[in-house]
């Protein structure tokens, strides 16, 4: 399939995430053979310091660039203004070597927490993706971490609508609030961290529930994610593992049990909320 116009209607159900992969030399095979495996929606960012590595993962693979979306993220630095956010998306283009990016997305909004003049730091920063979006950089732009709020105040400046947000999502912590208002304004929910970072491989209930279908706990949770309308982005070093992340068209799970779990009690959340966090400039 070719992707020369990026929209809800080809953007793949399952994506890859490259968060953590820190050993070069690993990362380029880890990479490629994610590609080899089956996904073709590659989440970068430049805050993961690993562009490179990622990006000679993709070239690896020999698939042709046409036939891959390859999302990236703009970090908290380079948000000083509309150059700099220019400039930012230019070195995660070049760092990863791919002509263009077909998702650029705001890594973290700014938060009251921290800023005042938060609302208006999220309207310059959307502006400026806009015009990289104009200009034919990106294919399309969106968001990570922002909650309703957030999203309410950006589109009422924003003259392009965010393809997707991508959010902390999994069994355990699925943001209901944010997730409902997504859908109703026509965006795309993308999943990072849908196994809790690990967690969830862990949680006694989740291991009985996957033996009944016959899955792995990962399968089932990435599973989870596609019957709630959201893409999940699993990441595996395993080579393995990847295969079995990406087979999961074969089951589904039933309406009694997404009910469980989807009502099921907070567990492997982050702790990172992006109204009240801190720590991100």
């Amino acid at each position: 399939m070719n992707y020369d116009k990026l929209n809800k209607e080809n953007l793949p159900m399952i994506g890859y995430g490259t968060w953590k992969l820190k050993n070069k030399e690993e990362t380029i095979e880890i990479v490629k053979n994610a590609i080899l495996n089956g996904y073709t929606l590659i989440d970068t960012a430049q805050a993961y310091a690993n562009l490179e590595y990622v990006g000679k993962g993709i070239k690896a693979s020999k698939i042709e660039r046409n036939k891959l979306i390859i999302s990236g993220k703009l970090w908290n630095a380079d948000k000083e203004s509309k150059e700099s956010i220019v400039n930012a998306c230019k070195k995660t283009i070049e760092d990863l070597n791919c002509g263009y990016l077909d998702l650029y997305l705001i890594h973290w909004p700014a938060s009251k927490a921290v800023h005042k003049d938060w609302i208006e730091i999220n309207a310059k920063t959307w502006e400026a993706l806009e015009y990289l979006y104009e200009i034919g950089l990106v294919k399309a732009i969106g968001v990570c971490n922002f909650k309703k709020n957030q999203l309410e105040e950006l589109l009422k400046t924003a003259k392009i609508k965010p393809l997707v947000n991508q959010i902390e999502f999994h069994i355990g912590f699925r943001q209901l609030e944010t997730v409902e208002y997504c859908k109703k304004e026509g965006i795309l929910v993308e999943a990072w961290s849908p196994l809790g970072s690990g967690k969830m491989l862990k949680v006694e209930e989740l291991k009985e529930m996957a033996l009944k279908y016959n899955v792995s706990v990962a399968q089932l949770c990435i599973r989870f994610c596609i019957q709630n309308g959201v893409i999940p982005l699993p990441k595996s070093k395993d080579n393995e593992r990847q295969k079995n992340n990406i087979d999961v068209f074969d089951f589904e799970i039933s309406k009694e049990d997404m009910k469980i779990l989807n009502e099921f009690p907070y567990v492997g959340g982050s702790g990172l909320d992006s109204e009240t966090i801190t720590i991100f400039n």
